[in-house]
């Protein structure tokens, strides 16, 4: 028996070793990996003040402030001296009572963490010390795996050797996140309770502290009962710690919450802003492969030049703020967003992202949410490539008829339908985009192929929510197919604005160049932390793009979008989209200076937008109108109000064979001359086949 329990005795001596050599060796290769010098950059940028953003440079070459981040992100940083030490105790008691003794993991609390991960003893169980949330918040790593939390008490291990205790509580007071936009204990007081955090009553600093926890379910304006009873958690466990005494415990815990006047209306910040952030948060995540939570807090303390056209923007603020510019269900969860972008530089000028005016931050932004595009989806994706390789013309003759029918005898569903429900027979190209004919669609769709139109949209244009095959509960989904790629229903969809950044190709003649909010990001130093210039590539060529304005312009003139009145003072060209069951409504439309779309519906919801709301056509007139009105202002010289056709020429041809018209043709009373716009190397001479 002894002889047993010494075999036993060693190989559990041997075993423990073994894994300790293991844990050891993981551990050194972990921490090899770890790149404690960024957690040194992003703990200094935490401190940094608000990041400010300039439009253009002046006259005397300095550039115009336009916008301060404290509009976007209300911060006030708090010393840790002038922090009240109900505050602190607040969050000593709740989120680690022996934040002054640790090294900067609570080891035990890991540890049963780490049995309770394996156990599913209870649904959470937190363990990370106020250390560990410091490294958390400023790197952004949330990843739920145990290699991630290795590293996440090596990092905080490491920073608790590099800087003091308060220094590193400091740091956490004022860059946790008290709901919106409001970042800190000093911002959260001021908004509140229109205090200094000193300042604050045990009740009051109880509050605070209880929104940390889930700031959007504690908000104090929008959920006060939900709020007040975290803040009597807070009370009971500062109790609990002995910071307070029972006497004081209830009288807080039947105190009233009074807040700040201001019921919760602060910093809201602009559109473009917020699209612009977007935009260059993750240019960062990408450039300096960190997370994104990293790359923003790496934003802050930064000069950013955007590319908005302030004169732009406060016409489209000017409009949509208005609510009774737009429908009255706009209170009812109709949404609109629009997009004006420079066809020349790909610089994003002005944009809205929801109707109504704007009485938050980080809404959901429509003009870079996806949507179905529905037609507007037909010129780049089906016409100008066809016409690039000269495989239609402007009068080429296609069926006007159902593709096919589904299902079998009276019962078949004719595939796909028109809007409205009509069929022509055989008809030219330029009556088939003027009137949006579906069948026409699909019919050219195959003569596209399928998989050369979703190549081309998903890399020339960088539609990036295309999905060649994706595994959902109800099936597998597809963009590569005739309902996606003809007629715009897109599995997920395309925002706004990268479609309206599409068309751009068209008014700039077959160059398309990437579009962008920003052209620099510098840090507080001067130091370049971004660049972004305009990158150009030639997708068709010049007569392409000329016949392709011309094409579209008979859209305005008399085709979907004939509601345009902006035509009569210059050209104007685009195209409508409507998605399936009427849920999205789109017009992209361009003149010789600005490519703009506009998107309305009701988002997520399965509701059509009806036909008893104020046209989207008519809204994007107006708006457009107002714009060209003001181009000297903008910056921009009235040097033309047409599009070029210097590359085109003007030919008949008869509307039977879309050839070359003969006197028989004349003399058929159903058939008539018409005229079109070619290429001067395209044209088509032969003569009419059908007569």
């Amino acid at each position: 028996m002894k002889k047993v329990i010494l075999v036993t005795s060693a190989v559990l001596t041997a075993a423990s070793i073994f894994i300790s050599l293991v844990v050891g060796l993981t551990l050194v290769n972990v921490k090899k990996s770890i790149d404690f010098s960024l957690d040194e950059e992003l703990f200094a940028k935490a401190k940094e003040d608000n990041t400010v953003y300039y439009y253009a440079y002046n006259s005397y070459g300095e550039l115009d402030e336009i916008y301060k981040s404290s509009k976007s992100n209300i911060r006030e940083w708090t010393r840790f001296e002038d922090v009240g030490e109900n505050v602190k105790r607040g969050f000593l008691a709740m989120e680690d009572r022996l934040f002054y003794s640790h090294n900067g993991v609570n080891y035990r609390r890991t540890a049963l963490a780490a049995i309770n991960h394996i156990f599913k003893i209870k649904d959470s169980f937190g363990a990370s010390t106020i250390t560990q949330q410091v490294i958390k918040n400023v790197s952004g790593d949330n990843e739920t795996s145990i290699l991630r939390k290795v590293k996440e008490i090596l990092r905080a291990y490491n920073l608790e050797k590099k800087h003091s205790k308060d220094d590193i509580f400091e740091l956490y007071l004022n860059i946790i996140p008290m709901s919106g936009n409001i970042y800190g204990i000093g911002a959260a007081a001021d908004v509140y309770f229109g205090k200094e955090p000193h300042e604050l009553s045990l009740p009051e600093a109880a509050t605070i502290v209880g929104i940390t926890n889930a700031p959007t379910k504690y908000n104090p304006y929008k959920n006060p009962e939900a709020c007040i009873e975290k803040r009597n958690k807070v009370l009971y466990a500062m109790a609990d710690c002995g910071y307070i005494s029972d006497e004081d415990y209830a009288t807080a815990k039947n105190s009233p919450m009074i807040l700040n006047a201001g019921q919760g209306n602060y910093g809201i910040s602009s559109w473009f802003v917020e699209t612009a952030n977007e935009e260059i948060i993750r240019d960062i995540e990408e450039k300096y492969s960190i997370t994104y939570a990293a790359a923003k807090l790496m934003l802050n303390g930064s000069r950013v030049i955007l590319t908005v056209n302030p004169y732009i923007q406060s016409i489209l603020e000017e409009y949509f703020y208005d609510e009774s510019n737009l429908s009255e269900k706009i209170g009812q969860g109709l949404n609109y967003s629009m997009v004006v972008s420079d066809p020349k530089t790909g610089d994003l000028l002005g944009v809205v992202g929801n109707g109504g005016k704007k009485n938050g931050n980080l809404l959901l932004n429509y003009a870079i949410t996806p949507v179905r595009p529905g037609s507007a989806l037909k010129p780049i994706a089906l016409y100008a490539p066809l016409i690039n390789e000269g495989r239609i013309t402007w009068s080429t003759m296609i069926e006007d008829a159902p593709y096919e029918y589904i299902g079998e005898g009276e019962s078949a569903i004719p595939y796909p339908k028109n809007t409205p429900d009509v069929y022509e027979g055989t008809i030219d190209v330029s009556d088939a985009l003027k009137k949006s004919k579906n069948t026409v669609a699909v019919r050219l769709l195959d003569l596209v192929g399928k998989e050369n139109a979703f190549n081309h949209l998903k890399k020339t244009y960088g539609f990036d929510t295309m999905v060649e095959s994706v595994s959902t509960d109800k099936g597998t989904i597809s963009d590569i197919g005739s309902s996606p790629l003809a007629l715009g229903q897109l599995s997920y969809g395309v925002s706004l604005r990268k479609l309206t950044e599409a068309y751009n190709v068209f008014s700039n003649y077959g160059e398309l160049c990437s579009g962008r909010s920003y052209t620099k990001v510098y840090d507080r130093s001067g130091n370049e932390l971004l660049s972004k210039e305009t990158r150009s590539e030639r997708v068709y060529s010049e007569e392409t793009a000329q016949i392709m304005n011309q094409l579209l312009s008979n859209v305005v003139l008399d085709g979907t979008a004939r509601q345009i009145r902006l035509k009569e003072l210059i050209d104007v060209a685009g195209k409508t989209g409507t998605s399936g069951s009427d849920r999205d409504r789109l017009f992209v439309g361009y003149t010789p200076y600005f490519t703009a779309g506009i998107w309305c519906g009701y988002g997520g919801e399965d509701k059509a937008v009806g036909t008893n709301n104020p046209n989207h056509l008519q809204i994007w007139d107006a708006v457009m109108q107002r714009i060209h009105d003001k181009l000297v202002f903008c910056g921009y010289d009235e040097d033309t109000s047409s599009f070029r056709t210097d590359k085109l020429v003007i030919m008949p041809y008869c509307s039977k064979s879309g050839q070359t018209p003969t006197d028989w043709c004349e003399l058929d009373d159903e058939a008539v001359i018409k005229f079109g716009y070619f290429s001067k190397e395209k044209i088509n001479e032969n003569e009419c086949e059908y007569h």
